[in-house]
């Protein structure tokens, strides 16, 4: 880290709680990180995420009592 970083750092630290988290917040919504740490994700991962939503929509599911049973027989687990 270089002694920029460090002043940086330390300003930061000085900053009431809040002030910080709103610090955060801007930087997060900008795009000084980058668009992946923004938390935008891939475009397969996306469109994969919105076909999984659209079939939960559908009812298109399976009860999580019957995944977990299938997890645990396939991983030899004990369901408690």
């Amino acid at each position: 880290m270089t002694t920029q970083q460090d002043d940086i750092l330390d300003l930061i630290a000085r900053l009431p709680l809040e002030q910080r988290r709103e610090l955060l917040d801007r930087i997060y919504e900008s795009e000084l990180l980058g668009r992946q740490s923004m938390g935008v994700l891939p475009p397969e991962l996306e469109a994969d995420l919105r076909e999984s939503i659209a079939e939960a929509n559908r009812g298109d599911v399976l009860p999580a009592d019957e995944v977990f049973s299938e997890i645990a027989q396939k991983y030899g687990l004990t369901r408690a």
